[in-house]
């Protein structure tokens, strides 16, 4: 699990956000295509490399962002824990693909 600090100096967690008031967005976002394509194109050439990932346009841009409810089931690979944490579901037989 990642815990999200609020400040430090990059080596270390000085504090940790409120649970109660935080959310955390999972890759792949839905947007409108059109307007979506606007936001980051009004980023470019500079701003598009500041940027800490895909929904940051679309909120710097105004668009109406929506949550849905979360399933812990629901992730993706990109760590040797996350590949971890796949195959041990996998070889429990709780794999839902």
């Amino acid at each position: 699990m990642r815990k999200r600090g609020k400040d430090g100096d990059g080596i270390r967690i000085s504090s940790l956000l409120e649970r109660s008031r935080g959310f955390s967005g999972q890759a792949p976002e839905l947007f409108v295509l059109g307007k979506y394509y606007e936001a980051n194109r009004q980023l470019f050439p500079d701003a598009i490399f500041k940027i800490n990932g895909s929904t940051e346009a679309a909120v710097m841009a105004g668009m109406d962002i929506a949550m849905i409810p979360e399933d812990e089931r629901n992730f993706k690979i990109t760590t040797a824990a996350d590949l971890e944490r796949f195959q041990e579901i996998v070889q429990k037989g709780r794999c839902i693909i």
